[in-house]
């Protein structure tokens, strides 16, 4: 078994129809012919770009040198326990609510899903929702959604290039209104601790 060393990671590309076919500019010179919506860095199955560990997934370095790369941080010895991507969102995208680990648990998975956002870059009047606008209950929220309105009872504020958010799992969410955020680099995964 080869010993750890500072490793390059190669990123792993996935579509969406919400994303974007120029990543520029954190990648441009990167062409693609689908709409590429998340480019992750930190993805179990993101592999090693050089040294005598190329070609070996994340999950496979996680599983072999734990205590090397994390310590005793991580409570699933197979999954590194941070996912890094970067999104690039260049049209709506949906509400959403990641589980809490009390919320997850109940369902049958190890842990919920906390995270934080890093607005890289934005245009002028970039938002997020982030939560229930104050004064909504749970009630109001459920009709809203039935109502297809959602979006409505969301606390949104506005967002700059270089703003940290941290989105405890069970927020309700949005991370864009309108296609104004051209990359958001998120961490999330916090199945550490």
């Amino acid at each position: 078994m080869a010993n750890l060393y500072p490793f390059l990671m190669l990123p792993g590309f996935d579509p969406r129809p919400w994303g974007t076919h120029d990543l520029s500019p954190i990648y441009p010179n990167h062409k693609f012919t689908e709409k590429i919506g998340e480019a992750w860095l930190s993805g179990d199955d993101c592999k090693v770009a050089n040294g005598p560990l190329k070609g070996k997934t994340l999950a496979q370095l996680s599983e072999q040198h734990q205590r090397e790369l994390v310590g005793d941080a991580a409570r699933d010895a197979k999954r590194f326990p941070l996912l890094l991507k970067f999104l690039f969102p260049h049209e709506k995208l949906s509400v959403q609510v990641h589980p809490d680990d009390e919320q997850a648990v109940r369902v049958g998975q190890p842990w919920g899903k906390t995270e934080c956002w890093y607005v890289a870059h934005a245009k002028p009047g970039a938002q997020i929702g982030l939560g229930l606008r104050p004064g909504v209950s749970a009630a109001q929220l459920e009709e809203a959604i039935h109502q297809n309105r959602a979006e409505d009872v969301l606390n949104w504020i506005n967002v700059y290039a270089g703003d940290m958010i941290y989105v405890a799992g069970g927020t309700v969410r949005n991370s864009s209104r309108t296609p104004r955020i051209d990359c958001m680099i998120t961490g999330v995964r916090a199945n550490c601790i």
